[in-house]
C-alpha cells in the first residue's frame, strides 16, 4: 500500500465494489423487470385505477421470492434450469423448446427497443424513431461486448439506480396523499370488473419475470455462491427495489394522469405542469435508460438457455452466449421497425402488449420446470413443497387470464 492509499477511506474503492458484488445480481433482475414496457403498463394502471392496485405489488414480491427461491437453489448446486430440462425431455425436444422460448423472450426486447428509439428521437435532434431503434440496439450490443460479468452487472446496476433516482425525485416533488396510498395497499378484488382483473394479472405477470430464473440458475460460475443466504439477500433487495420503483410510478400516474392509453410523453406532461419543464425531459430520459437495461439484460436468459440446450457448459460472456444475445438484439431491432412500419402499433402500444405476450407461454413453462427440478434435487419439507406448488399454479392462472384479455387488445390495436 502506498503512502497515499493508506489515507483513503475504505469505501472510496471497496464500498461500491462490495455493493455491486453483493446486490448487483438483484439489481440486474430489477432492471430486467423494469423496462420501458413496465413504465407504461404501470402508468396506464395508475391512470385508470388510481391507487387501488398498489396491493398487487407486495403480493408480486412474495410470489417472485418463491420463484427465485427455486432458481437460487439450482444455482447453489450449479444445475442450470435448461440443463435439467435437457436431461428430462431429451436433446432434440430441449433444443426446440429453447429456440421457441428465446424467440418469445425477445418480444420484450422488441417493445423496449421501440420505446427506446422513440425516446431517443424525442430527446435529440435525431427526430427519426427507426434510427433511434438502431442506436438503442447498438448500445445493447456494446453492453454485451463488455463480456466480463462484473462489468456488465455494474453498468446495468448504475443505469437502474439512475432510473430509480429520477423517479424518486419526481415522487418527492409531488404532494402524495398518504391516506389514499395506504388504502391502495389493502387487497380488494372487484370480480365484476374484467379490466380490473386483467390489470391485476398484468401487474403480477410483469413483475414475476421468467428470464431472470434462467439467468439465476446459471450464474454460479460468475457469482461463486454455493449457499442460499447470499441469493436470498440479493433477491430480496433487488425485488423489493423494483416493487418500490413500480409503486412510485403507479402512485405518480394515479395522482397526475387522466385515464386512457398513454403516449410516449403523456405520463410526463402532468409532471411538467407541476414540477417545471425539466420534468418531461427527465421522464423520457428515464424511459430511455430503462429500455436499454431491460431489453439487453432480459436476453441474457436466452444467452444461457440456448447453448445449454445444445449440451454446452456456458458461462456469462463466452462466445456462444454473446452470439445468441447479439442475434436476438438484431432480430428485436428489425421486428420493432417492421411492426412500427406495417401495423398500427406505436412504441407505447408495443410496450404494453409485448411483455404480456412474452410471459404468456414462457412463465408457466419455467415455473413448472423449476418446481419439478427442485423436487428432484432437493428434499424439501412438505410445507415448502406445498408453497412452491401454489406459486407454480398461480403462474398458469396468470397465463390463462392474460390470454383472455390480451387477444381483444391486440386485435383492437392492429
Amino acid at each position: 500500500m502506498s503512502a497515499v492509499d493508506k489515507y483513503l477511506p475504505a469505501w472510496s474503492v471497496e464500498g461500491p465494489k462490495q455493493f455491486f458484488e453483493t446486490y448487483g445480481l438483484g439489481l440486474l433482475f430489477s432492471a430486467n423487470v423494469f423496462g420501458a414496457g413496465s413504465v407504461y403498463i404501470l402508468s396506464n394502471t395508475g391512470a385508470n385505477f388510481g391507487f387501488a392496485l398498489l396491493w398487487t405489488l407486495p403480493l408480486a414480491l412474495l410470489v417472485d421470492l418463491g420463484m427465485h427461491e427455486m432458481s437460487g437453489r439450482l444455482a447453489t448446486i450449479d444445475k442450470p434450469l435448461m440443463t435439467y430440462i435437457r436431461e428430462s425431455i431429451g436433446s432434440g425436444a430441449s433444443k426446440v423448446l429453447s429456440v421457441v422460448i428465446a424467440f418469445i423472450m425477445h418480444f420484450w426486447a422488441i417493445s423496449n427497443y421501440a420505446v427506446g428509439g422513440a425516446a431517443l428521437a424525442w430527446l435529440t435532434p435525431l427526430d427519426n424513431v427507426y434510427l433511434g431503434v438502431i442506436i438503442t440496439a447498438g448500445i445493447g450490443i456494446a453492453l454485451m461486448e463488455l463480456r466480463i460479468y462484473d462489468r456488465v452487472e455494474a453498468a446495468i446496476s448504475v443505469i437502474i439506480l439512475t432510473v430509480f433516482a429520477i423517479y424518486l425525485v419526481l415522487v418527492l416533488g409531488l404532494d402524495l396523499p398518504i391516506g389514499r396510498v395506504a388504502s391502495g395497499l389493502v387487497p380488494a378484488l372487484q370480480s365484476t370488473e374484467i379490466g380490473y382483473l386483467a390489470a391485476v394479472v398484468g401487474l403480477l405477470g410483469t413483475t414475476v419475470y421468467y428470464p431472470n430464473f434462467f439467468i439465476q440458475s446459471s450464474i454460479q460460475p460468475s457469482k461463486e455462491w454455493t449457499k442460499m443466504a447470499p441469493y436470498r439477500k440479493d433477491n430480496f433487495v433487488g425485488i423489493a427495489f423494483v416493487v418500490l420503483l413500480s409503486g412510485a410510478v403507479m402512485a405518480v400516474s394515479a395522482l397526475v394522469m387522466d385515464p386512457g392509453t398513454p403516449t410516449l410523453t403523456s405520463p410526463g406532461q402532468p409532471l411538467e405542469a407541476v414540477l417545471g419543464p425539466a420534468a418531461l425531459t427527465t421522464f423520457v430520459l428515464a424511459a430511455f435508460l430503462a429500455s436499454i437495461s431491460s431489453a439487453t439484460g432480459t436476453l441474457f436468459g436466452a444467452g444461457f438457455m440456448v447453448p445449454q440446450a445444445w449440451g454446452r457448459t456456458t458461462v456469462f460472456g463466452d462466445h456462444a452466449f454473446r452470439r445468441v444475445v447479439e442475434v436476438l438484439i438484431v432480430m428485436s431491432m428489425a421486428f420493432a421497425i417492421l411492426l412500427l412500419e406495417f401495423t398500427n402499433m406505436t412504441p407505447v402500444r408495443l410496450g404494453i402488449v409485448m411483455p404480456a405476450v412474452n410471459g404468456l407461454i414462457g412463465l408457466p413453462i419455467t415455473a413448472l420446470a423449476l418446481f419439478f427440478a427442485n423436487r428432484k434435487f432437493f428434499d424439501h419439507p412438505k410445507w415448502l413443497d406445498f408453497a412452491l406448488a401454489v406459486v407454480t399454479g398461480l403462474m398458469f392462472v396468470f397465463a390463462f387470464l392474460t390470454a383472455r384479455s390480451l387477444y381483444g387488445q391486440i386485435v383492437g390495436w392492429l
